[in-house]
């Protein structure tokens, strides 16, 4: 879905970026948004400003994310750093009906 959406945006060259970014949000999200018996689903949302991308996925954990340092032995916590290093911008925001967004943003100039 990241891929053709854009491309039909003519974005594709940040395809690969967007790519790493949306994966270590929707793994950040399955690993420490979801929870046994909450039917809320996790969304990925692509939108595209005049000159910005933003990579958003929504779950029902209220809690906010944290960076932590990286397990170099089992190779956690380094998802938020990944996301940090490759995107303009990232962060959070508490949804209305419960749970939270956590986006990362690109500058398309």
């Amino acid at each position: 879905m990241t891929k053709a959406t854009l491309v039909r945006w003519s974005l594709g060259e940040f395809y690969d970026d967007a790519a790493v970014v949306v994966s270590e949000l929707v793994t950040n999200a399955i690993r420490y948004g979801l929870r046994p018996g909450v039917g809320y689903p996790l969304r990925l949302v692509l939108v595209r400003y005049e000159r910005q991308l933003v990579c958003m996925v929504t779950d029902p954990a209220d809690a906010a994310p944290t960076m932590r340092e990286p397990d170099w032995i089992t190779e956690t916590g380094r998802g938020l750093h990944i996301i940090e290093a490759m995107s303009r911008a990232w962060g959070w925001t508490p949804l209305l009906q419960g749970g939270k967004a956590v986006w990362a943003s690109f500058s398309i100039i």
